[in-house]
């Protein structure tokens, strides 16, 4: 394994970005790194925390707000065949970095694994991991070593790719991914998209894993419910391209999935608390969706 860039974006997170910093050592294995943490908070509230990190760190500060701004800021600066990105609130487990570039095999351009949610933060009784887990960003495609398949992604949390052909195609879209107002995601979905379209294969590790942060607030109903209201607007931007020559900017498309998924919760079984919450955050998934859709055909790109 050659020399590697870890990046991880921030933005006000000093006491999980604190934690992230002192498993780093253990993670990287003695593996030679560049570790680099792009501030996206133009007051640098973290600037004391990356100081005091036990191993040499790259401290950058990108002003304009939003991931994807950050993280492609260290495609920029990145000087290093393999660029891998953590998020500021995950812990990789001891070897992970070893584990993950494993996976770069010739003609892989990218890999990520699994990401789990803290097994010890409470869960209320209604909330599953397997089912609404990935709102807040729990991620596992199983445990064999494989390329992914249509409509599989990786998670930014916990990848790796070669930074070439990130800059090949143009980076994180910047349309995507959280910023300060509204929490859109599913730009590393869309990277992941356009790597593949590229002709690169993307690949599954399952021995490279993150545990990730699971506050108290993102166990709320209402918190939850914003999350997945948002990720049907970033489902909706995700495909705008084919969604806004739609009828009503794809409305039908989005109702058609939420039949789909209303049929998986009754086979789920409806008598289920959890499976209840999870039909709700599948309502509130396709109200997003039609509402980004609708605000496009209206003239104007909802934006909060």
């Amino acid at each position: 394994m050659g020399r590697v860039t870890v990046a991880i974006p921030t933005a006000r997170r000093a006491d999980s970005l604190g934690r992230l910093l002192a498993a780093l050592p253990a993670a990287l294995a003695g593996a030679a790194a560049d570790v680099v943490v792009v501030d996206n908070a133009p007051d640098r509230p973290v600037q004391d925390v990356v100081a005091a990190a036990p191993l040499p760190v790259r401290y950058l500060v990108e002003s304009q707000p939003g991931s994807a701004f950050a993280r492609n800021l260290a495609v920029a600066v990145a000087r290093t065949d393999l660029l891998a990105f953590l998020d500021d609130d995950v812990v990789p487990h001891p070897g992970w970095l070893a584990a993950l570039t494993a996976a770069m095999r010739p003609g892989v351009v990218a890999a990520g694994g699994p990401v789990e949610l803290d097994p010890l933060a409470p869960r209320p009784p209604w909330f599953r991991d397997a089912g609404i887990g990935g709102y807040v960003s729990a991620h596992d495609l199983g445990g064999a070593l494989r390329d992914l398949v249509a409509g599989e992604y990786l998670l930014t949390a916990n990848a790796v790719f070669r930074t070439e052909a990130l800059r090949a195609v143009g980076g994180f879209d910047p349309r995507l991914g959280p910023r300060p107002g509204v929490q859109l995601v599913a730009d590393d979905v869309h990277v992941v998209r356009e790597l593949q379209r590229a002709g690169g294969r993307v690949v599954w590790q399952p021995a490279a894993t993150v545990t990730h942060d699971l506050p108290a607030e993102r166990t709320s109903r209402r918190w939850l419910l914003r999350r997945a209201y948002l990720q049907g607007r970033s489902d909706w931007l995700l495909d705008e391209e084919v969604l806004r020559r739609r009828r009503a900017g794809g409305a039908r498309v989005a109702l058609s999935w939420l039949e789909g998924e209303l049929a998986a919760r009754r086979g789920n079984g409806l008598s289920h608390r959890d499976v209840r919450f999870h039909l709700v955050t599948d309502v509130a998934r396709t109200l997003g969706a039609v509402r980004q859709g609708l605000g496009w055909r209206g003239g104007r790109a909802p934006t909060d």
